[in-house]
């Protein structure tokens, strides 16, 4: 054992004590210091106080303790005679140890406090922990051997000097037990016998048993049979319900022979009725055609308007290339969405595949569609590539910074010319309409230089209406009844005049007017006072019937008519209003400059016929229908009540249940296209959420929290939440939206504005 002085030892702090006495002790680092050793008791001879304390100390391994100190004589005594025992230990055992006893015990050793290492001049004086007292055994003094040393023993000499003093007492109980085995083994033979006859007893209960088990048994097998032959008479009645239907399927044959028979009966007189209805509607353009032969001789109408009327279209030389979205692609939008991207490249037009697939799935909504960003970022000519592209048209309407109401985009009727005057926007809807299997895309352009919600809140509410096409009403139907009226009184006072002057051959304006008769007899009816004015007023009603023939009083939205927006954010326009916003998909557009134009090509596939348009049904691009339903145990109308909560109300930006079911529909034809899911939310954020980002940021929200911190706690949870892939392609991605934002935000004293 290395041992230390004293004064070495008291250097050391507590633990470093009871690190070095495990060493020495040979106890593990991180083991408590448990001892079996024999609990006594000393009583103090003035004051009677009784002292515990504890001898003959070995490790529960059999070794004895001594202390690691060379300045104590005797260290082994030392540590046998010293070890303290406070009192607060069990009352049984210390009792039992108060009359005499001896108890052997396991226990734990800890270290003595400060004071009373320095009082007995041992720093590592130890004390019993009382809560570890385990006693092993408990031994009355009386009956112990004490040697010289004052020392009682429990071992080998302890078990000599029980056998020497018992001795005598040992053969009286040997005699005892052998006289008790005697009478044992007699009572063992009869409880033999006993147990004997009772075995026998049960095995006679046991076979009365066994002989009622096989009794049962058997009439188990008999209700079995039984219940047998209940299931063959189920089968008989299952076969007798099979052959009642094979005899219905034979009436039910024989019904739809019958009914086959009816059907053909009724297509019979479907048949003929198309042709009573063919010769019905026959009748009818004959008549048309009468009338309309009579106005364009009588120069009312032209030639176009003529064949308006009869529904003649002229024929158009077509010289298009086509492959069919239904039977070249199998309706695969992924297909067609790498098929437009390579017509495009083939014409030098190049756009990253996000921005077609997204574009392609907004187009699918219905919806307002408005394209932010710079000057030549290709907002309006992917409107016009991409309608190229499907063989559809494109109108680019420039809107004029002093629109302000509805009449700048529609026109209106003018009561003095009595005729409606007609916009762009107007003529390309009335084109879209005589056209319903192209697919018309309307573009504003630059959308935002006078106020949207001015001239665009009435159409806007239209395009709201999800159930059926809107209506859109230019105005009202009386006008044109009064201009019909008064036409059929002129058309009647022609034939009148015709007919009184027995001059039928007369057909067209020029000859009415060269006829002396005829002319002079009008000018009295219609109180002219020369022939000039009678060719005014031919020419007033020629326009009024040409205003109305093709300018209807009112129209429904055509379905194959999408309208979208493109805006700059600058000083010399109008920031989108929160119900323009509300309502319509924003999809920002980056500098063309800073694409990854490698990239980009490496995307485009080699498809076949790259330099076909691609034909598509109108119901293909989408349908107004109604929007999907809310449902808050949906995972995305989860995620976006919980934002809203969370974050978005406390900025300021509204989001109700229109804006989420939008977002729903998106989600439904985003994923039915085959693009990916993980782009969702990402997308749905940059349509609808943060073009509404517009406040200040060192204002606090309800809960005191600076707006701009807000923001950042927003941005740190869609990284953890919103996964991106960004190998193939560099995305326009709502976590670098943000960063821009909150970077320009601290450039501008907090403020943050996704415009600026």
């Amino acid at each position: 054992m290395n041992s230390l002085t004293i004064n070495i030892a008291e250097e050391l702090s507590d633990s470093e004590l009871i690190v070095y006495i495990k060493e020495q002790w040979h106890v593990e680092e991180f083991e408590s210091i448990y001892v079996v050793s024999e609990l006594n008791v000393r009583i103090h001879p003035t004051t009677d106080y009784h002292y515990y304390y504890i001898s003959n100390i070995k490790s529960v391994k059999g070794k004895a303790f001594e202390y690691p100190l060379i300045d104590i004589e005797d260290r082994e005594k030392l540590i046998n005679n010293g070890v303290f025992v406070p009192p607060s230990f069990n009352n049984t055992i210390k009792k039992y140890i108060d009359e005499g006893g001896i108890a052997k015990i396991k226990c734990k050793l800890v270290l003595s406090s400060s004071a009373q290492r320095i009082k007995h001049n041992n720093p590592f004086l130890l004390n019993v922990d009382s809560t570890t007292i385990q006693v092993l055994n408990k031994i009355s003094k009386q009956e112990l051997v004490e040697d010289q040393e004052g020392n009682y023993l429990i071992e080998e000499s302890l078990l000599k000097h029980f056998t020497k003093k018992y001795t005598k007492k040992i053969n009286e109980v040997i005699t005892v037990i052998e006289n008790t085995r005697a009478d044992k083994e007699s009572e063992l033979e009869q409880l033999t016998k006993s147990f004997k006859g009772k075995i026998e007893k049960k095995q006679v209960t046991l076979e009365n048993k066994l002989t009622k088990l096989k009794s049962n048994h058997a009439n188990k097998i008999q209700e079995m049979d039984s219940e047998e032959s209940k299931k063959q008479k189920s089968i008989n009645k299952l076969e007798e319900k099979t052959k009642l239907i094979d005899k219905e399927m034979k009436n039910g044959k024989s019904e739809l022979n019958e009914l086959m028979i009816k059907i053909q009966e009724i297509r019979e007189i479907l048949k003929n009725e198309e042709g009573i209805m063919g010769e019905k509607l026959e009748k009818l353009r004959s008549y048309v055609r009468d009338k309309a032969n009579t106005l364009l001789e009588l120069e009312f109408i032209d030639q176009t308007e003529y064949n308006n009327l009869l529904m003649i279209k002229e024929d158009s030389i077509i010289d298009e290339k086509f492959i069919n979205f239904e039977n070249d692609l199998a309706n695969d939008k992924q297909k067609a969405i790498s098929h437009i991207q390579a017509y495009l490249f083939e014409k030098d037009i190049v756009y990253p595949r996000y921005i077609l697939e997204d574009f392609l799935a907004l187009v699918q909504t219905n919806d307002l569609i408005i394209l932010a960003g710079e000057s030549g970022s290709g907002k309006t000519n992917l409107i016009k590539s991409f309608a190229q592209a499907i063989g559809g048209k494109s109108f680019i309407i420039p809107v004029k910074p002093n629109w302000t109401s509805s009449e700048d985009l529609l026109g209106y009727y003018n009561p003095l010319e009595k005729k409606y005057l007609t916009t762009p926007f107007l003529e390309a809807l009335l084109e879209a309409k005589d056209n319903p299997d192209v697919p018309y895309f309307i573009c504003l352009d630059e959308m935002n230089l006078a106020r949207v919600e001015y001239y665009f809140a009435d159409f806007l509410s239209l395009l709201e209406e999800r159930g059926e096409p809107p209506k859109i009403n230019l105005y009202s139907d009386d006008e044109s009844s009064h201009i019909l009226s008064e036409f059929k009184n002129v058309m009647e006072t022609i034939e009148y005049t015709k007919e009184k002057y027995k001059k039928k051959n007369i057909v067209n304006f020029m000859q009415l007017l060269q006829d002396e008769e005829i002319n002079k007899e009008l000018t009295r009816i219609f109180g002219f006072s020369d022939k000039d004015s009678l060719i005014k007023y031919h020419t007033d009603l020629r326009r009024m019937l040409g205003g109305i023939l093709n300018t209807p009083s009112s129209i429904l939205f055509p379905s194959n008519v999408r309208i979208i927006g493109a805006i700059n954010i600058d000083e010399t326009t109008h920031y989108l209003s929160p119900k323009i916003l509300d309502r319509a998909h924003i999809m920002k557009f980056d500098s063309p400059l800073l694409q990854d134009w490698d990239k980009i090509e490496n995307e485009i596939e080699n498809v076949d016929n790259k330099d076909f348009k691609i034909k598509f049904k109108i119901e293909d691009l989408g349908t107004r229908k109604a929007y999907p339903s809310f449902d808050r145990k949906n995972d995305f109308c989860k995620t976006i009540t919980d934002m809203t909560r969370k974050y978005f109300t406390p900025l300021g930006i509204e989001v109700g249940l229109r804006t989420i079911r939008q977002g729903l529909n998106y989600q439904k034809i985003f994923i039915e296209q085959g693009s990916s899911t993980e782009l969702v939310i990402n997308n749905f954020i940059l349509h609808k959420i943060l073009p509404k980002l517009t406040f200040d940021g060192s204002k606090k929200d309800a809960q005191g929290i600076e707006k701009i911190k807000l923001l950042k706690l927003f941005m740190d949870e869609l990284e953890k939440n919103v996964v991106i892939n960004n190998d193939n392609l560099t995305y326009i991605n709502v976590i670098s939206e943000l960063t821009k934002v909150i970077d320009k935000s601290n450039e501008n004293e907090s403020i943050v504005n996704y415009w600026s």
